[in-house]
């Protein structure tokens, strides 16, 4: 996300410089493996920020006085780091401070998480939302003073990805894919396997993303149904360089949600015109017109979602929806959200 909004900006005639981590989270926090982005820009970046470490905190302050910004855009998604960034934003002396915000309230318990919110988002200048789910988190967490600073943006569509292709392989085949959480719901989709496999005997799911937590949890629930030789299992870090295949291969890309404020995986796989079916649950509703881009199921429903699954091979709705596809990414670009930002 952030380097497809750098690189909007840059090409519009601003300059622009990375702040970034050079490490996210302590491995007891986060247990899955690589925790670097893939900042897919030539622009300078400076790794930094080590949240848990507070002396990178004033170190990384400096840095950004140093360079002087007219607006310092701070991404927001988890209360972990708030103390970090709370701090960073009451020492900047330069320029408005933005944040952009991915999600109001995380998807896990997190202790303390509605002052850590407030100490973070009273120090900005402007707060940009990513749906309208979000903005109404906003309005239930935080006092008016707070919320008259928030405006409502969008996730838009990554354009630096070639559109959709011809599969190799004629087989139906549906995709999971991102980081695997609880609340995303595999085992939700997992369960609606064996249902759907009855209607489409030769259907494969692709999973593809490292597990937060407990892998043996799937792997043993894909046993448990029977689901070996339908279910190819990913469970890893996917670079950005195989994110391709991943899409191109797949019919649909399948985000069984339990909640959610908004997805980039929506965004990536509109990129490919390929349609999603999703939850009807927070922000996933505003990115998916029902029948047109996707079709949206009531959350943690399994036969709903395998009806709909079902649905979509029946009654053929591939070139359809990508038409649809199409359509939407011309109302939700990079260049609008950054007109939306800088305004």
């Amino acid at each position: 996300f952030a380097s497809h909004l750098a690189n909007e900006m840059t090409r519009e005639g601003h300059e622009v410089c990375f702040f970034n981590f050079r490490k996210q989270y302590p491995q007891i926090l986060f247990p899955a493996g690589k925790q670097e982005d893939d900042i897919d820009t030539a622009l300078p970046n400076q790794r930094i920020l080590i949240p848990y470490l507070p002396h990178t905190w004033d170190k990384c302050a400096r840095a950004i006085n140093i360079y002087k910004p007219d607006i310092t855009i701070v991404s927001w998604w988890l209360p972990f780091f708030a103390p970090a960034y709370g701090s960073i934003l009451r020492k900047l002396n330069h320029g408005r401070k933005v944040i952009l915000a991915h999600n109001i309230t995380p998807h896990e318990d997190w202790i303390a998480s509605r002052s850590l919110l407030r100490y973070v988002f009273s120090k900005a200048d402007e707060i940009v939302v990513l749906s309208k789910s979000c903005l109404l988190e906003l309005k239930r967490n935080l006092p008016s003073r707070i919320v008259r600073k928030a405006k409502l943006g969008f996730h838009p569509i990554y354009d630096s990805y070639s559109g959709h292709t011809s599969k190799t392989n004629a087989l139906p085949r549906i995709l999971f894919f991102g980081m695997i959480k609880g609340y995303k719901g595999l085992d939700v989709l997992l369960e609606a396997m064996p249902i759907i496999r009855v209607a489409i005997p030769d259907i494969r799911l692709v999973i593809a993303g490292t597990v937060y937590k407990d892998k043996a949890a799937y792997e043993e629930k894909i046993k448990l149904l029977d689901l070996s030789a339908s279910v190819e299992t990913n469970f890893r870090y996917i670079s950005d360089e195989e994110v391709a295949d991943y899409f191109r291969q797949s019919d649909l890309c399948i985000l069984p949600y339990k909640s959610a404020t908004q997805s980039g995986v929506i965004a990536t796989s509109y990129s490919y015109d390929t349609p999603v079916v999703a939850s009807d649950i927070g922000g996933l509703s505003e990115y998916v017109e029902q029948g047109q881009t996707g079709l949206l199921v009531p959350p943690d429903n399994p036969p709903a979602l395998a009806a709909a699954i079902i649905s979509y091979y029946s009654k053929d709705m591939s070139k359809g929806m990508q038409e649809g596809i199409r359509n939407f990414k011309k109302k939700n670009t990079w260049f609008e959200l950054v007109k939306l930002i800088l305004a």
